[in-house]
């Protein structure tokens, strides 16, 4: 196993960077945002991970900083003064090391559920899926899906309460982590035991304790929550959300509100066989929950420019790719050809400094 997810993960990590290097350096293409960035890796160190940095070096101030969870500006800044690393440097050790975990994890977590085909496909569409070079920046999926696939590994097992700092650890990574409080609850319900419910509480107080931490930092405890104004987020109907998107394109003609609006709802469409193939039935509705409330956060606020990222956290999606994937083979080479393309396509984007991940 650890040596098909090493070599899955290597080659990836490969991939992006060296495409990430060609675009920035030899090209000159992109625009410089921070001069911390080091050159070799502008393309994975620009937008929101200036954001990280900024808070491992000085903690949170009024402004847009609010908005990023702490505990992965805290990991930088603890490889960054145990290595003697640059920022770069140590923001990528910890995101990429990270997702290595989670690309473990996913691959125990579906074949534990499924089967060891289904743990290698999931394991390679998630490494090909058109934004999975996300995985690669310095950004906050990576430990968030690491803590997410291994307190399920443990859960699964009826280990409760070894899972239990995971889900805690989610909850101080990303907001996402309040999506693991219904499939968690239900979970327990049905257990109806001390730690089961001590599990699915533990992201509620992962949520609770950036909550007072931002009180003492900028005098309000929901600065995450406000915060969001300042990317255009408000109250919304997830249709209208949606609708907005292609409204956008309509309007502008500017392709990548289309490719948002096709995303959430090529997302959404795998719910489908989710719900419906017999293979998924004893996880079936912790894993529907998690993933619709995954979702329900973007859509709820009409914030989605950053909603491909979101599908990346989404493990069970992975797990009905793999499963399309080993019953339809020509699912498969449409998959393997087309996710990797649009991959470098947005990437590129994203590396030029035209659009946020």
């Amino acid at each position: 196993m650890w040596r098909r997810v090493l070599v899955v993960w290597s080659a990836s990590r490969l991939a992006v960077l060296s495409l990430g290097y060609l675009l920035t350096v030899e090209l000159g293409w992109h625009r410089v945002l921070q001069p911390w960035q080091t050159t070799w890796v502008r393309a994975v160190t620009g937008w929101d991970s200036v954001f990280y940095i900024r808070i491992s070096h000085t903690g949170y101030r009024p402004g847009k900083l609010e908005a990023f969870f702490p505990l992965y500006p805290l990991m930088i800044r603890a490889v960054r003064d145990v290595a003697r690393v640059g920022d770069a440097v140590a923001a990528l050790a910890v995101s990429n090391l990270a997702v290595l975990a989670a690309l473990a994890g996913l691959y125990v977590l579906a074949r534990d559920r499924l089967s060891a085909e289904h743990a290698r496909r999931s394991v390679l569409y998630l490494v090909l899926s058109p934004y999975a070079f996300a995985l690669t920046m310095a950004y906050s999926e990576g430990p968030f899906l690491a803590f997410t696939v291994w307190l399920f590994v443990l859960s699964d097992r009826e280990r409760d309460l070894a899972a239990t700092p995971l889900a805690y650890a989610a909850g101080l990574t990303r907001v996402t982590g309040l999506a693991l409080v219904p499939p968690l609850a239900l979970r327990a319900w049905r257990r109806r035991t001390v730690s089961a419910w001590a599990l699915a509480v533990a992201p509620i107080v992962g949520f609770a304790t950036y909550s007072v931490w931002l009180q003492h930092a900028v005098s309000d405890p929901l600065g995450m929550v406000h915060v969001q104004s300042q990317w255009g987020g408000h109250p919304a109907f997830p249709l209208i959300s949606l609708g907005d998107q292609f409204w956008r394109f309509a309007t502008t003609r500017d392709v990548f509100f289309l490719a948002r609006g096709l995303t959430v709802i090529a997302y959404l469409a795998l719910l489908i066989p989710l719900i419906r193939q017999e293979r998924f039935r004893p996880t079936r509705a912790e894993d529907v929950l998690f993933v619709a409330g995954v979702f329900a956060m973007p859509l709820l606020s009409s914030v989605l420019q950053s909603v491909g990222r979101f599908g990346l956290v989404a493990f069970p999606l992975a797990f009905v790719m793999a499963d399309l994937g080993l019953r339809r083979e020509s699912w498969h080479r449409a998959y393997v050809v087309f996710a990797p393309t649009a991959q470098i396509i947005f990437f590129t984007s994203v590396a030029l400094g035209y659009r946020p991940p």
